[in-house]
């Protein structure tokens, strides 16, 4: 757990590193005043039990004769005065204290939650085919909360109860050491040795923990992200089992935790109560039961009794905590060290607007790509060969697993080729130029993504309402040839599409889709199988708007059905990897048997 702890640190940056060593001395402060508080008790305790002190040369009598008091009544009045003053500017610092702990520990976890919300936004696109959403989400939302509550928070705490616990023990080692250190060794053994018999079993429990919590959000996204399906085949109550399974699982070791953590307070409150007992008989046997000697004692250790057994149990309480949640820290040390802050100066957060554009003239050519995908031996492009032409239709054509898709992702610079290159005229494209080419490209997926607000905000993806330009929205949706869709809305353009686009038609998504991807007055282009899942009249109307952009922008279509490519001026026939012909459609349906046979059938 130590080394973990280490590595937390050192995942720190300079600036929250600075803000910890200085709460260490806050802390030491805190301390320091609930450790006066008690004396300050002690020996006004002290004062009542004995008026006598009035007549000795002691300290109080010393501070009755130059204050110039005249009445012990009023100098008592005074004293008691000072004291409950004291206390209470020991409890502002407290909780001065306590506040800047917990906004440090929640602005730490704030900042892991933005490292890694910024890290996994910046990765690759096959970063993000080769993990799961649902996993990304569950490090962002509940692991690096379990981390800041559970683990930052509770070494705060820890921190300045152990300070507290042993300034405290040295100052009542003023009135008593044996007592004093026999106390502050039973308490501190006997919870050292339960949690070295909890240990292991919050181990076990906190990995158990992050199991059950990555579960319950791919099942969340799976069951409300494919609720149509979920509904239509009946898989509700397979979904709702899984889901209670692990969330029975979850609250099962969640609860054991917390028995682990709080179950020992109750037998170390039982060892107190005793001592106190033993310490009452033992007060009254040595002082004969002197009431004068006996009362500054026993308040003194009542009142050290009473903050340090809560102290000594916010320890363990801090220390069970922190290791049943350590598997937390473990889970994302990885990607936290990944993400430091020299590594995210390199990502770009500048609107794409403000950017410059990769423009074409000429064509675009992919010349000898060939891509493998990590883990896979088998190349999914070989030896690919395209050109397009600069404001040409073109179609990508090919059975299903022939290399489409990953030949648009290299076009979109969303992979990079295992060997040949992609150039846009005389430009290869690569890391140093490839935003500037994303920015001059339109892409139209065959399930557009749309989020629960407006057409608007929908076609102004990922821009504030503030940020978006209307004139840019109406040259889109004019072209998108959406016009007739927002008029016919109530609220026009400001309509709210619902979740996913759920109150709006394939068809008049994937014209959403069309805008969105022109928004940004885009030469390029791109639909991937975009209209492969509308009906034939929706089907009519989209690719009539994509072809009246014929000569206005360069397009690419990768297409299942062959109608949708009839009227590209040139069409790529892929295979395997491979480019097997190219032409117009009536060339390859006179010359070739593949593609006449994939016309016959569509």
């Amino acid at each position: 757990m130590i080394s973990s702890l280490k590595q937390l640190y050192h995942l720190l940056n300079a600036d929250q590193r600075k803000k910890l060593h200085a709460l260490q001395i806050l802390v030491i402060i805190g301390s320091l005043t609930e450790v006066g508080s008690v004396l300050a008790v002690g020996a006004f305790m002290s004062l009542i039990g004995d008026f006598n002190q009035f007549n000795l040369d002691g300290f109080g009598g010393y501070l009755f004769d130059e204050l110039g008091f005249d009445s012990k009544t009023s100098f008592v009045i005074f004293v008691a005065l000072m004291t409950f003053i004291f206390l209470i500017l020991t409890t502002l610092v407290s909780i001065f204290t306590l506040w800047r702990l917990s906004m440090y520990g929640a602005k730490v976890g704030a900042d892991l939650s933005n490292r890694l919300y910024r890290y996994y936004m910046g990765q690759t696109w096959l970063f993000h085919t080769s993990n799961n959403s649902s996993t990304l989400i569950n490090k962002i939302a509940a692991e690096s909360y379990r981390i800041t509550y559970s683990i930052i928070n509770h070494i705060m705490l820890v921190n300045s109860k152990i300070i507290m616990a042993v300034l405290m023990s040295l100052a009542i080692c003023i009135y008593n050491f044996w007592m004093a250190i026999s106390a502050a060794l039973i308490f501190s053994v006997s919870y050292f040795f339960i949690y070295r018999i909890a240990e292991q079993r919050l181990v076990r429990n906190g990995a158990t923990i992050s199991r059950m919590q990555a579960l319950r959000f791919k099942l969340m996204n799976e069951g409300f992200g494919g609720i149509k399906d979920t509904l239509l085949l009946g898989r509700a109550g397979l979904f709702n089992s899984r889901f209670t399974k692990a969330s029975n699982e979850y609250a099962r070791v969640s609860g054991n935790n917390s028995v682990l953590s709080l179950g020992p307070r109750y037998v170390m409150e039982l060892a107190a109560f005793s001592l106190v007992i033993f310490l009452v008989a033992y007060l009254v046997f040595s002082f004969d039961g002197d009431l004068a000697s006996i009362l500054p004692l026993l308040s003194v250790f009542a009142l050290a009794g009473f903050k340090l057994l809560p102290g000594f149990q916010q320890i363990y309480y801090s220390f069970t905590t922190i290791r049943g949640n350590i598997a937390a820290l473990e889970n994302l040390k990885a990607d936290l060290e990944a993400s430091s802050e020299s590594s995210q100066n390199k990502l770009v957060h500048e609107v794409n607007d403000n950017l410059e554009k990769i423009l074409i003239k000429d064509s675009i050519k992919l010349k000898d790509v060939h891509f493998t995908y990590p883990n896979i031996e088998e190349p999914t492009l070989s030896g690919v060969n395209i050109s397009v032409p600069a404001g040409k239709v073109i179609g990508l054509v090919g059975p299903s697993g022939s290399g489409k898709s990953t030949l648009i992702d290299i076009m979109l610079g969303l992979i990079e080729p295992s060997k040949g290159e992609l150039s846009v005229d005389k430009t290869v494209i690569n890391m140093e130029n490839k935003r500037s080419w994303q920015n001059n490209l339109g892409f139209v997926a065959q399930r557009i993504f749309l989020s629960d607000s407006t057409i608007k905000e929908n076609i102004a993806f990922g821009l504030s309402l503030e940020q978006i330009d209307n004139e840019r929205v109406s040259r889109a949706t004019a072209m998108a040839q959406l016009d007739d869709l927002i008029e016919s809305l109530p609220e026009g353009i400001d309509t709210i599409v619902g979740e996913r686009g759920v109150q709006l038609s394939g068809g008049q998504c994937q014209r959403i889709g069309i805008a969105r991807a022109l928004y940004h007055d885009a030469e390029v282009l791109i639909m991937d199988e975009a209209t492969s899942s509308l009906d034939g009249l929706s089907e009519k109307l989209i690719m009539k708007a994509i072809h009246d952009l014929s000569g206005q922008k360069t397009i690419i279509l990768i297409a299942h059905r062959l109608n949708t490519v009839k009227s590209c001026d040139i069409i790529y026939l892929l295979s395997e990897g491979k480019i097997l012909d190219e032409g117009s459609y009536n060339d390859l349906v006179n010359r070739n048997e593949i593609f006449r046979n994939m016309s016959e059938n569509s």
